[in-house]
């Protein structure tokens, strides 16, 4: 098959970032445990949720090509529930081509956005003065990562398309 490769590299940068969402969750869970602890014996840790905060857009934007993979996103099937098997691919095409623009645009803007950020503008939370600059470029990969999951779900999904097996699974 001819987009095997490239589900390859696909699946294994989304498997990275689906790990790397795992370990922020798991350290979030952590370091907010300790913060609660501190402060209900009296010592609060400072900036505890300008940390949280940074790791929530750590854990969201590397968990977003993961959802598009195992297709977890919300979907409302009203309208679409109503057509054929076949439609209902074709509007599954659409709407991932639709996706892997809007998510493509966003990365590019983003990556133009960081990329200030490291030249022009030098930006900090308020309290710790932690660098914003590296949350952006986050933000970047995060759309770019979700844009090849929905490009990829549009191969698959012409591939299934063409073979005439629209209710099957994917690959």
């Amino acid at each position: 098959m001819v987009i095997q490769p490239f589900l390859n590299v696909v699946r294994r940068l989304t498997n990275a970032a689906k790990w790397l969402a795992l370990a922020t969750m798991a350290l979030m869970m952590f370091f907010i445990t300790f913060a609660v602890i501190g402060r209900a014996l009296g010592h609060p840790v400072l900036g505890d949720v300008e940390v949280v905060q940074l790791s929530m857009v750590v854990l969201i934007m590397f968990g977003l090509a993961y959802s598009q993979s195992r297709d977890a996103h919300v979907a409302i099937d009203l309208l679409v529930d109503r057509f054929s098997p076949r439609m209902q691919a074709l509007m599954d095409v659409i709407a991932s081509i639709l996706t892997c623009i809007v998510c493509l645009v966003i990365s590019w803007v983003y990556w133009h956005v960081a990329i200030r950020y490291t030249t022009e503008i030098q930006q900090y939370t308020d309290l710790l003065e932690i660098p914003l600059m590296p949350f952006k470029y986050i933000v970047a990969v995060g759309f770019f990562l979700w844009g090849l999951e929905a490009l990829l779900k549009v191969f698959l999904s012409l591939v299934r398309l063409s073979k005439g097996s629209v209710e099957g699974g994917d690959a």
